[in-house]
């Protein structure tokens, strides 16, 4: 008898073009400690020393109420997001070879893979593609959580996209 196969999964998939070479781009993607700069209502919980390296894991928290006093009733409104790196490669505009960052969900509310590849384009451009098969841990099946969770996904992932443009765009 085989096992059997698991689901498919849910990708969710957003894409922009940045104006800037891919390896800066790529060093914004990848560091998770400059997520909160460009990525919607996010913070970092806990210290990151240093940038990404394979094996790095890191708790993001996400939602309405991510950015204020942790202790508040808003501080709660959050989804708590542990994540560990489990793919870097950066990308080379000379190589016309693309960058990917790939890291695992580990829960306690999300599981599944997210990741973003850095498409060289130019000296001063790039397309920066974010992608998530995420879907809810718990007692309801992927198959009915994972579209659930891309639609909230799609809408956080272009507007934080949004952000990182601007906050990569020329001052």
């Amino acid at each position: 008898m085989t096992a059997p196969e698991a689901p498919a999964a849910h990708r969710v998939e957003v894409a922009r073009v940045v104006p800037v070479e891919a390896s800066v781009a790529f060093a914004w993607v990848a560091d998770l400690r400059t997520h909160p700069r460009w990525m919607v209502a996010t913070r970092l919980q806990g210290p990151a020393a240093r940038g990404p390296e394979l094996g790095d894991r890191c708790t993001m928290a996400s939602g309405p109420g991510a950015r204020r006093d942790p202790g508040s009733a808003l501080g709660r409104l959050v989804v708590i997001d542990r994540m560990v790196v489990e793919q870097l490669e950066r990308p080379s505009t000379a190589a016309a070879r693309v960058g990917r960052t790939r890291l695992r969900k580990l829960g306690p509310v999300l599981l599944g893979e997210a990741g973003f590849d850095v498409v060289p384009m130019d000296a001063g451009r790039c397309r920066v593609v974010w992608w998530e098969e995420a879907y809810l841990a718990g007692p309801l099946p992927r198959a009915l959580t994972a579209p659930l969770v891309g639609l909230a996904l799609r809408v956080f992932m272009g507007l934080s996209l949004r952000r990182l443009a601007r906050a990569l765009g020329p001052r």
